[in-house]
């Protein structure tokens, strides 16, 4: 499978930041995205429980899975892929 910390990796590539700045907390909007990304990346091709992530990210059931629409949006729009 593919691991949460791999997936981080990826999105801190991305944004241009660094894995730990994808786990903190944080309402800027490139942190917002990067969380985002990685909550639809880890639910939908993953297959992590949203609840499982949730406490992870130290976030809500229900915060995850608006994170994970936000995130399909996301990688829809810049055309992202997370697994090669």
């Amino acid at each position: 499978g593919y691991d949460l910390d791999r997936f981080a990796e990826r999105v801190a590539e991305i944004y241009g930041m660094e894995r730990h700045e994808v786990f903190s907390k944080g309402r800027r909007q490139r942190k917002v995205k990067a969380r985002s990304l990685l909550c639809y990346r880890a639910v939908r091709e993953a297959g992590m429980s949203l609840r499982e992530l949730a406490g992870r990210l130290e976030m809500s059931g229900p915060g995850v899975g608006f994170a994970v629409e936000r995130g399909e949006a996301i990688a829809n729009e810049n055309g992202y892929k997370l697994i090669e």
